[in-house]
Protein backbone atom coordinates (compact mmCIF):
# COMPACT_ATOMS: atom_id res chain seq x y z
CA UNK A 1 0.00 0.00 0.00
CA UNK A 2 1.41 3.40 -0.80
CA UNK A 3 0.81 6.56 0.72
CA UNK A 4 -0.27 9.66 -1.37
CA UNK A 5 -0.74 13.05 -0.19
CA UNK A 6 -3.10 15.41 -1.70
CA UNK A 7 -2.55 19.33 -0.64
CA UNK A 8 -5.55 21.79 -0.34
CA UNK A 9 -5.26 24.59 1.45
CA UNK A 10 -8.03 27.31 0.50
CA UNK A 11 -10.97 28.01 1.87
CA UNK A 12 -14.38 26.96 1.00
CA UNK A 13 -15.06 27.67 -2.65
CA UNK A 14 -11.86 26.67 -3.43
CA UNK A 15 -12.36 23.32 -1.49
CA UNK A 16 -15.49 22.30 -3.14
CA UNK A 17 -13.76 23.12 -6.63
CA UNK A 18 -11.03 20.65 -5.84
CA UNK A 19 -13.74 18.29 -4.68
CA UNK A 20 -13.86 16.82 -8.52
CA UNK A 21 -10.32 16.50 -8.49
CA UNK A 22 -9.89 14.74 -5.07
CA UNK A 23 -12.68 12.56 -5.80
CA UNK A 24 -11.05 11.43 -8.74
CA UNK A 25 -7.84 10.64 -6.97
CA UNK A 26 -9.40 8.78 -4.03
CA UNK A 27 -10.77 6.64 -6.65
CA UNK A 28 -7.75 5.86 -8.55
CA UNK A 29 -5.82 4.99 -5.13
CA UNK A 30 -8.34 3.47 -3.51
CA UNK A 31 -6.33 0.48 -2.10
CA UNK A 32 -3.73 3.12 -0.75
CA UNK A 33 -3.74 5.27 2.19
CA UNK A 34 -4.76 8.57 1.23
CA UNK A 35 -3.46 11.92 3.45
CA UNK A 36 -4.87 15.36 3.09
CA UNK A 37 -3.05 18.33 4.04
CA UNK A 38 -5.40 21.39 4.29
CA UNK A 39 -5.95 24.53 6.56
CA UNK A 40 -7.78 23.75 9.89
CA UNK A 41 -11.16 25.35 8.82
CA UNK A 42 -11.46 23.05 6.94
CA UNK A 43 -10.34 20.04 8.94
CA UNK A 44 -14.08 19.10 9.81
CA UNK A 45 -15.84 19.13 6.40
CA UNK A 46 -12.90 17.04 4.77
CA UNK A 47 -13.24 14.38 7.36
CA UNK A 48 -16.80 14.16 6.89
CA UNK A 49 -16.19 13.22 3.22
CA UNK A 50 -14.58 10.10 4.15
CA UNK A 51 -12.57 10.38 1.66
CA UNK A 52 -9.10 10.86 3.56
CA UNK A 53 -7.39 7.85 5.89
CA UNK A 54 -6.11 10.90 7.89
CA UNK A 55 -5.84 15.16 8.07
CA UNK A 56 -3.45 17.25 8.35
CA UNK A 57 -2.80 20.98 9.18
CA UNK A 58 -0.87 23.59 7.58
CA UNK A 59 0.52 25.76 10.18
CA UNK A 60 -0.64 28.70 7.89
CA UNK A 61 0.30 31.59 10.46
CA UNK A 62 3.33 30.15 12.28
CA UNK A 63 5.90 30.74 9.79
CA UNK A 64 8.80 28.92 10.16
CA UNK A 65 8.82 27.02 13.02
CA UNK A 66 5.47 25.28 11.98
CA UNK A 67 6.01 24.85 8.57
CA UNK A 68 8.92 23.44 9.18
CA UNK A 69 8.05 21.19 11.54
CA UNK A 70 4.99 20.15 9.11
CA UNK A 71 7.85 19.37 6.63
CA UNK A 72 9.92 17.28 8.64
CA UNK A 73 6.27 15.05 9.29
CA UNK A 74 6.19 15.17 5.55
CA UNK A 75 9.11 13.54 5.47
CA UNK A 76 9.00 10.99 8.04
CA UNK A 77 5.75 10.05 6.53
CA UNK A 78 7.19 8.30 3.81
CA UNK A 79 4.54 9.59 0.93
CA UNK A 80 5.08 8.49 -2.83
CA UNK A 81 3.46 10.98 -4.18
CA UNK A 82 2.08 14.21 -4.01
CA UNK A 83 -1.12 15.55 -5.78
CA UNK A 84 -0.40 19.33 -5.15
CA UNK A 85 -3.91 21.39 -5.93
CA UNK A 86 -2.40 24.65 -4.33
CA UNK A 87 0.82 25.67 -6.19
CA UNK A 88 2.02 28.76 -3.84
CA UNK A 89 5.35 29.60 -2.77
CA UNK A 90 4.32 27.97 0.48
CA UNK A 91 4.22 24.12 -1.31
CA UNK A 92 7.32 24.67 -3.34
CA UNK A 93 9.26 25.34 -0.13
CA UNK A 94 7.55 21.46 0.99
CA UNK A 95 8.63 20.16 -2.47
CA UNK A 96 11.89 21.60 -1.82
CA UNK A 97 12.39 20.87 1.47
CA UNK A 98 11.75 16.61 0.71
CA UNK A 99 15.08 16.59 -1.19
CA UNK A 100 16.76 14.42 -1.69
CA UNK A 101 14.44 11.60 -1.28
CA UNK A 102 10.85 13.63 -3.22
CA UNK A 103 8.41 11.45 -3.93
CA UNK A 104 6.62 11.62 -7.36
CA UNK A 105 5.14 15.43 -6.93
CA UNK A 106 1.83 16.60 -9.49
CA UNK A 107 1.40 20.31 -9.58
CA UNK A 108 2.83 23.38 -10.55
CA UNK A 109 6.62 23.12 -9.22
CA UNK A 110 9.54 24.09 -11.18
CA UNK A 111 11.49 20.91 -10.70
CA UNK A 112 8.69 18.55 -9.92
CA UNK A 113 8.32 14.99 -11.72
CA UNK A 114 4.84 16.02 -12.88
CA UNK A 115 4.47 20.02 -13.83
CA UNK A 116 1.02 20.90 -14.23
CA UNK A 117 0.37 21.97 -17.67
CA UNK A 118 -0.29 25.30 -18.35
CA UNK A 119 -3.75 26.53 -17.70
CA UNK A 120 -5.87 26.20 -21.20
CA UNK A 121 -7.35 29.88 -22.63
CA UNK A 122 -10.42 30.36 -20.68
CA UNK A 123 -10.66 27.17 -18.53
CA UNK A 124 -12.22 26.95 -15.61
CA UNK A 125 -9.75 26.14 -12.25
CA UNK A 126 -11.42 22.71 -12.20
CA UNK A 127 -10.63 21.75 -15.75
CA UNK A 128 -7.08 22.53 -14.99
CA UNK A 129 -6.98 20.45 -12.20
CA UNK A 130 -8.46 17.89 -14.69
CA UNK A 131 -5.67 18.33 -17.64
CA UNK A 132 -3.51 17.96 -14.63
CA UNK A 133 -4.92 14.55 -13.40
CA UNK A 134 -5.87 13.03 -16.71
CA UNK A 135 -2.20 13.30 -17.86
CA UNK A 136 -1.37 10.85 -14.76
CA UNK A 137 -4.52 8.62 -16.15
CA UNK A 138 -6.81 10.15 -13.62
CA UNK A 139 -10.22 10.90 -15.26
CA UNK A 140 -12.05 13.45 -13.53
CA UNK A 141 -15.95 13.87 -13.16
CA UNK A 142 -17.22 17.93 -13.84
CA UNK A 143 -18.88 18.06 -11.06
CA UNK A 144 -18.87 17.66 -7.34
CA UNK A 145 -20.85 15.01 -4.88
CA UNK A 146 -22.35 16.44 -2.71
CA UNK A 147 -24.64 13.76 -1.05
CA UNK A 148 -22.57 13.36 1.94
CA UNK A 149 -23.44 17.11 3.07
CA UNK A 150 -26.84 15.97 4.91
CA UNK A 151 -28.36 18.06 8.11
CA UNK A 152 -31.66 17.93 9.73
CA UNK A 153 -33.35 21.27 8.85
CA UNK A 154 -36.97 20.26 11.06
CA UNK A 155 -35.87 22.85 13.90
CA UNK A 156 -36.20 25.62 11.10
CA UNK A 157 -39.70 25.45 10.56
CA UNK A 158 -39.32 26.58 6.99
CA UNK A 159 -41.73 27.55 4.27
CA UNK A 160 -42.73 25.60 1.34
CA UNK A 161 -41.29 28.04 -0.82
CA UNK A 162 -38.03 29.97 -0.51
CA UNK A 163 -34.94 31.04 -1.56
CA UNK A 164 -31.28 31.74 -0.31
CA UNK A 165 -29.78 35.04 -0.76
CA UNK A 166 -25.67 34.96 0.33
CA UNK A 167 -25.12 38.68 0.70
CA UNK A 168 -21.86 38.30 2.39
CA UNK A 169 -18.37 37.62 1.33
CA UNK A 170 -14.78 38.22 2.13
CA UNK A 171 -14.32 41.19 4.78
CA UNK A 172 -11.50 42.90 3.42
CA UNK A 173 -13.13 42.36 -0.55
CA UNK A 174 -16.12 45.21 -0.12
CA UNK A 175 -15.90 45.63 -4.18
CA UNK A 176 -17.08 41.63 -4.13
CA UNK A 177 -20.17 42.34 -2.86
CA UNK A 178 -23.43 43.56 -4.21
CA UNK A 179 -24.72 46.36 -2.34
CA UNK A 180 -27.30 45.76 0.32
CA UNK A 181 -29.96 48.03 -0.85
CA UNK A 182 -30.06 45.89 -4.05
CA UNK A 183 -30.40 42.59 -1.94
CA UNK A 184 -33.37 44.46 0.23
CA UNK A 185 -35.11 45.28 -3.22
CA UNK A 186 -34.57 42.36 -4.68
CA UNK A 187 -35.93 40.07 -1.51
CA UNK A 188 -38.95 42.35 -1.30
CA UNK A 189 -39.43 41.44 -5.21
CA UNK A 190 -39.35 37.86 -4.81
CA UNK A 191 -41.66 38.00 -1.27
CA UNK A 192 -44.14 39.72 -3.40
CA UNK A 193 -44.13 36.90 -5.74
CA UNK A 194 -44.44 34.57 -2.89
CA UNK A 195 -41.19 33.52 -2.21
CA UNK A 196 -39.61 33.72 1.07
CA UNK A 197 -35.85 34.70 1.39
CA UNK A 198 -33.17 32.74 3.59
CA UNK A 199 -30.31 34.65 4.24
CA UNK A 200 -27.28 33.12 5.05
CA UNK A 201 -23.94 34.03 6.05
CA UNK A 202 -21.54 34.22 9.25
CA UNK A 203 -20.70 36.34 12.02
CA UNK A 204 -18.74 38.93 9.43
CA UNK A 205 -22.29 39.10 7.28
CA UNK A 206 -24.02 40.05 10.56
CA UNK A 207 -24.58 43.33 10.00
CA UNK A 208 -25.80 43.62 5.87
CA UNK A 209 -27.62 40.94 6.66
CA UNK A 210 -29.62 42.62 9.72
CA UNK A 211 -30.09 45.63 7.17
CA UNK A 212 -31.88 43.48 4.87
CA UNK A 213 -33.97 41.57 7.39
CA UNK A 214 -35.09 44.70 9.06
CA UNK A 215 -36.67 46.07 5.68
CA UNK A 216 -39.20 42.73 5.56
CA UNK A 217 -40.84 41.04 8.40
CA UNK A 218 -41.12 37.65 6.31
CA UNK A 219 -37.17 37.03 6.17
CA UNK A 220 -35.86 34.48 7.61
CA UNK A 221 -32.41 35.51 8.81
CA UNK A 222 -30.09 32.11 9.73
CA UNK A 223 -26.95 34.08 9.76
CA UNK A 224 -24.08 31.98 11.61
CA UNK A 225 -26.92 29.23 12.60
CA UNK A 226 -26.06 27.02 9.33
CA UNK A 227 -23.49 24.62 9.42
CA UNK A 228 -21.68 23.73 5.79
CA UNK A 229 -24.25 20.36 5.62
CA UNK A 230 -27.10 22.46 6.68
CA UNK A 231 -25.99 24.68 3.49
CA UNK A 232 -26.56 21.52 1.30
CA UNK A 233 -29.99 20.15 3.00
CA UNK A 234 -31.26 24.20 2.50
CA UNK A 235 -30.25 23.85 -1.23
CA UNK A 236 -31.95 20.89 -1.90
CA UNK A 237 -35.57 22.69 -0.57
CA UNK A 238 -34.85 25.95 -2.01
CA UNK A 239 -36.48 27.41 -5.44
CA UNK A 240 -32.75 29.03 -6.36
CA UNK A 241 -30.32 30.56 -4.69
CA UNK A 242 -28.07 34.76 -5.18
CA UNK A 243 -25.23 35.31 -3.92
CA UNK A 244 -22.09 37.38 -4.29
CA UNK A 245 -18.46 35.76 -5.05
CA UNK A 246 -18.60 33.44 -1.91
CA UNK A 247 -17.60 30.05 -0.16
CA UNK A 248 -21.16 28.93 0.61
CA UNK A 249 -22.24 29.96 -3.07
CA UNK A 250 -20.14 27.09 -4.29
CA UNK A 251 -21.75 24.36 -1.75
CA UNK A 252 -25.45 25.46 -2.43
CA UNK A 253 -24.41 25.30 -6.37
CA UNK A 254 -23.53 21.51 -6.10
CA UNK A 255 -26.38 20.70 -4.99
CA UNK A 256 -28.07 21.45 -8.12
CA UNK A 257 -30.29 24.34 -7.11
CA UNK A 258 -30.59 27.10 -9.58
CA UNK A 259 -27.90 30.04 -8.83
CA UNK A 260 -27.53 33.22 -9.60
CA UNK A 261 -24.14 34.35 -8.83
CA UNK A 262 -22.99 37.64 -8.64
CA UNK A 263 -19.41 39.01 -9.93
CA UNK A 264 -17.22 42.31 -10.51
CA UNK A 265 -14.02 42.68 -12.16
CA UNK A 266 -12.45 41.43 -9.26
CA UNK A 267 -12.99 37.65 -10.06
CA UNK A 268 -12.85 35.80 -13.01
CA UNK A 269 -16.23 33.53 -13.19
CA UNK A 270 -14.40 31.82 -16.09
CA UNK A 271 -11.80 30.73 -13.55
CA UNK A 272 -13.46 30.47 -10.28
CA UNK A 273 -17.35 30.51 -10.85
CA UNK A 274 -19.36 27.42 -8.40
CA UNK A 275 -19.59 24.25 -10.20
CA UNK A 276 -23.39 23.05 -10.81
CA UNK A 277 -25.99 21.62 -13.58
CA UNK A 278 -27.90 25.24 -12.91
CA UNK A 279 -25.63 28.27 -12.38
CA UNK A 280 -25.85 31.58 -13.89
CA UNK A 281 -23.24 34.22 -13.63
CA UNK A 282 -23.60 38.14 -13.71
CA UNK A 283 -20.81 40.38 -13.64
CA UNK A 284 -20.82 44.29 -14.11
CA UNK A 285 -16.97 45.99 -13.40
CA UNK A 286 -18.50 47.50 -10.38
CA UNK A 287 -21.41 45.91 -8.37
CA UNK A 288 -22.93 48.94 -7.53
CA UNK A 289 -23.92 48.94 -11.48
CA UNK A 290 -25.69 45.53 -11.55
CA UNK A 291 -29.25 46.33 -11.55
CA UNK A 292 -32.26 44.51 -9.45
CA UNK A 293 -33.98 44.16 -12.84
CA UNK A 294 -31.85 42.04 -14.18
CA UNK A 295 -30.97 40.14 -11.52
CA UNK A 296 -34.93 39.57 -10.64
CA UNK A 297 -35.30 39.14 -14.94
CA UNK A 298 -32.56 36.65 -14.48
CA UNK A 299 -33.72 34.86 -11.67
CA UNK A 300 -37.64 34.60 -13.36
CA UNK A 301 -36.00 32.96 -16.00
CA UNK A 302 -33.64 30.16 -14.14
CA UNK A 303 -36.21 29.56 -11.31
CA UNK A 304 -39.35 29.36 -12.96
CA UNK A 305 -40.91 31.82 -10.55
Amino acid sequence: MSRILIIKLGALGDFFMAQPAIRAIRAHHRADHLSLLTISSMRSLAAASSLFDDILEDPRDDWPLGHWQLARGLKRAGFTRVYDLQGTRRTAWYFRFLWPARPAWAGPVAGCAHPRPPRPPGAHRAAWYAAQLEALGIVVPPMADPSWLQADLSALDLPPRYALLAAGGSAHRPGKRWPVAHYAAFAAQIVARGIVPVLLGTGIDAAANRAIAQQLPSIIDLTARTSIPMLASLARGAVGAVGNDTGPMHVIAATGCPCVVLYSSESDPGFVSPLGRQVTCLQQPRLNDLSVELVLQTVQQRWGS
